[in-house]
């Protein structure tokens, strides 16, 4: 055997177990997402699309919730213009609430004519936090937090669930917009 072809059998093996080495200790985490580290599955952290929750391997929970949830079209009518309110959605991927809540209220803003394209979604880790910031200053210790504001300025929130066992979110949404802010049912008050 030559030389030459001792050099190009040891770089063929040698590139082999790279290819082998690689499939074993690399993440199967999606271009994009991140790893839970409670969990090795993927999450989203940061500012997101509703799109990027319809993907893999968001979808399944996604569009269960979506589709099985029926709106209460009584109360997202009574809503007088929901359009001069501005909405803002904290959610973990990795957090049951957040799977349970974050699609039924884009069903519910969706039917009161939101453009869910202008509602700031932002996905954090298990300590709460986005890594570019966002959640400073929001006081964001449960999620889902769904913040409602008017003229910059918060007039409630429906954070983790509704407020009691007989609210909606379409009642806690309803109240928020005639300046009656929920108070979580976990809470004692903590909340305005």
């Amino acid at each position: 055997m030559t030389s030459n072809n001792k050099i190009l059998q040891t770089l063929g093996m040698t590139a082999a177990l790279a290819v082998v080495y690689m499939s074993l200790f690399s993440s199967n985490i999606p271009e994009g997402m991140f790893e839970d580290p409670n969990t090795g599955k993927p999450m989203l952290l940061g500012p997101i699309a509703i799109e990027e929750l319809q993907q893999e391997p968001f979808n399944e929970w996604y569009q269960m919730e979506f589709q099985s949830y029926d709106v209460d079209i009584e109360l997202t009518n009574a809503i007088d213009n929901p359009s001069q309110y501005s909405y803002e959605v904290f959610l973990g991927t990795w957090c049951g609430d957040s799977r349970r809540e974050v699609p039924r209220m884009e069903k519910i803003l969706s039917e009161m004519g939101v453009d869910i394209a202008m509602v700031s979604i932002i996905t954090v880790d298990r300590d709460k936090v986005s890594p570019n910031g966002e959640h400073e200053g929001k006081d964001i210790r449960y999620v889902p937090t769904l913040i409602v504001s008017k003229d910059n300025q918060e007039i409630g929130r429906i954070v983790e669930s509704p407020s009691s066992e007989t609210a909606t979110l379409e009642s806690d949404l309803f109240e928020i917009t005639l300046g009656i802010a929920p108070t979580p049912n976990y809470s004692a008050g903590e909340y305005k």
